[in-house]
């Protein structure tokens, strides 16, 4: 990664809606280059999707939670770990079901749990359900904790000031 890269992600994260044309331009290169760069920065990953930045109560999750998870240990399945197999099931299961919330991110963690999973509800009774039976329901699940969000003052989608070519 060089500088025009750099200067390319702090663009499309300013306005990831930006035109090729356009951000060639702003840039000062030739649109060939960009779009050659920018196909680069897809395709070894470094750019992982574009995506939209979205008020999530504006469209009915109303509650944000971050719930801790700790499971039993076991060997690991098909190169996967008990935790990402834990993680797979769970989120399959929260995304084909209406009743239940929407789990945004899960994470394997250090310390005394092993998840942390960022989940969005409609409102507490769907909150209520996923933690109290689709939770209890997996046999893995030793124990679990849970933090309401009461509010966000500050969100960040990336400090590319910090990176230098």
């Amino acid at each position: 990664m060089d500088g025009l890269d750099i200067e390319i992600l702090r663009e499309l994260v300013r306005d990831g809606r930006i035109t090729v044309s356009d951000l060639a331009k702003k840039l000062g290169v030739p649109r060939t280059t960009l779009d050659s760069r920018m196909r680069k920065l897809v395709e070894s990953g470094i750019i992982k999707r574009f995506t939209a930045l979205i008020d999530y109560k504006k469209i009915g999750y109303q509650i944000t939670a971050f719930v801790l998870v700790q499971i039993k240990r076991r060997k690991p399945e098909q190169d996967k770990s008990n935790q990402e197999i834990f993680i797979e099931e769970i989120a399959r299961e929260s995304e084909g079901r209406e009743d239940l919330p929407w789990i945004e991110e899960a994470h394997i963690i250090t310390g005394d749990y092993d998840i942390l999973l960022k989940v969005r509800a409609r409102d507490m009774d769907e909150l209520t359900r996923f933690l109290i039976t689709e939770l209890a329901r997996h046999p893995d699940v030793e124990r679990t904790h849970t933090m309401m969000v009461l509010k966000s003052p500050y969100s960040s989608v990336a400090p590319l000031e910090k990176f230098s070519p």
